[in-house]
């Protein structure tokens, strides 16, 4: 049971820091090559689809989830309304407001992850593992705005579509549970990138690039793309085999803690003591709620 719950784990932290790790090629994507976020998720998704959907031919049939209509209308909802809608609605909290308001707000998602569980369950989570989780979001709060909130621009639109990314991050974590039970994570994460790139190419088609090519930033995309959309994707899914959704989708706060590190190091910013506090704070209780494992 450890040994599992271990393996869980470390699948989200690999994630969360492959994540971490994109996040720093999108940024230098969107400031010195003035890429669009929307190009990037039709990039993503479509290329990222296609690798996984290359392997998975290799192991074994991927057309098998189109057998069942029941299972292929789950993956079009999952496809949709979570693998397009959750990177669609984060870039465009970030367009209308910041990247820090746009991952606080994100991270309310395991919050209606708690919510939908004790409903379905009739049974609400220990006040500790509560007061762990408002813990750690403060954390992030001081993580990503160095203590003065004065750093995020909000406005109806940023909220609106700030929330919506929490939500379509919960239903993107819950939806295909059940589908990666009866078929391999290559499979479900594969085609769900395949066909979510279906409406971020309608939105934004592929051929219409809006940044500078170049070795350097093709170097960031194939980051973007390989290591952060389809590894990254495909092992936080591999990760709910072991985990219960709620605690996988907690730990993946080691996201901006990462990040934080990194813009240290190859972006040569100090760290300021708010920014320490919330490290501790976040790391303190992730570590914590591992263990009680929600």
């Amino acid at each position: 049971m450890k040994e599992t719950k271990l393996k869980g784990v470390v699948s989200v932290l690999s994630a969360a820091s492959l994540w971490a790790l994109s996040g720093i090629s999108g940024q230098i994507l969107f400031e010195k090559y003035h890429f669009s976020a929307s190009w990037i998720v039709s990039v993503r998704l479509l290329i990222a689809g296609i690798i996984l959907l290359a392997f998975c031919s290799l192991r074994e049939s991927c057309w098998e989830i189109f057998k069942n209509r029941r299972d292929l209308f789950s993956l079009l909802c999952f496809a949709v309304l979570g693998m397009y809608l959750v990177q669609f609605t984060y870039f465009k909290t970030i367009e209308l407001s910041s990247a820090s308001f746009a991952t606080i707000i994100q991270y309310t998602g395991p919050f209606f992850i708690i919510i939908y569980e004790a409903l379905r369950t009739r049974t609400w989570p220990r006040p500790l593992s509560l007061f762990l989780m408002v813990l750690t979001f403060l954390g992030i709060i001081l993580l990503t705005t160095k203590g003065d909130l004065s750093n995020l621009s909000i406005d109806l639109a940023a909220l609106f579509w700030g929330v919506g990314s929490a939500v379509t991050l919960a239903f993107y974590t819950l939806q295909p549970q059940k589908l990666l039970k009866k078929y391999s994570s290559l499979c479900v994460v594969g085609w769900g990138m395949l066909l979510g790139s279906i409406p971020a190419n309608m939105f934004h088609p592929l051929f219409q690039i809006d940044g500078v090519i170049n070795r350097a930033s093709l170097l960031h995309i194939a980051m973007i793309v390989v290591f952060g959309t389809a590894i990254a994707y495909l092992i936080y899914l591999s990760s709910l085999k072991y985990l219960r959704p709620a605690l996988a989708s907690v730990l993946t706060a080691f996201e901006p803690i990462l990040a934080t590190i990194l813009t240290v190091v190859l972006f040569h910013q100090g760290l300021s003591i708010s920014e320490i506090l919330g490290l501790v704070i976040v790391l303190g209780a992730i570590y914590r709620l591992q263990q009680l494992g929600i």
